[in-house]
């Protein structure tokens, strides 16, 4: 870009400004400054120009400072928010592969429970095991976790009333 060499007068003060900057934008950034001292010296008669254009160029860096903290912290956020969103899409890739492992697996299963049913079906009825029926009145335990048992035919009124109240106190639980 070439230089530009603007001409202010700025309360009476002129100056010569090089900038890379467009005259025009040059020229508005100049009244800026000429509005903000005319408005301390408005307000304050006894202010100075120098005083006011010192006051006025605290303003302008105070402000200056604040943007570029908000801006430092827009930086961050957004940061922060890659991160989650990149987190977030590996986390989605991973779940889409778990998927499509156990959609395999399904497959698989399938596959195994339809050659296990022809099997059963080329067998003989009298192969097939059929568990016999559980007599009524006869107590039922609760199975455990990792332990199975079966009820045993012909408990005595004794052993039943022993079952029974470990049974109430599992309930109670």
């Amino acid at each position: 870009m070439s230089r530009n060499r603007v001409r202010l007068n700025i309360c009476g003060c002129e100056c010569v400004i090089g900038s890379d900057d467009s005259e025009s934008y040059v020229r508005s950034l100049g009244e800026q400054v000429e509005k903000a001292i005319e408005d301390i010296t408005g307000k304050n008669e006894r202010v100075s120009i120098t005083m006011a254009a010192i006051i006025t160029a605290l303003r302008f860096c105070d402000e200056a400072q604040k943007a570029a903290g908000g801006a430092d912290n827009l930086r961050s956020q957004i940061k922060d928010y890659l991160e989650d969103a990149s987190h977030a899409r590996m986390e989605a890739e991973e779940a889409k592969r778990e998927v499509e492992r156990l959609k395999q697996e399904i497959q698989t299963l399938r596959g195994r429970l339809a050659e296990n049913k022809g099997h059963e079906k080329d067998k003989p009825h009298e192969e097939l095991r059929v568990q016999k029926p559980i007599a009524v009145g006869a107590p039922v335990q609760k199975p455990q976790a990792g332990s199975y048992s079966r009820v045993q035919e012909g408990t005595t009124a004794e052993q039943e009333d022993f079952i029974n109240f470990f049974e109430k106190k599992n309930d109670e639980l």
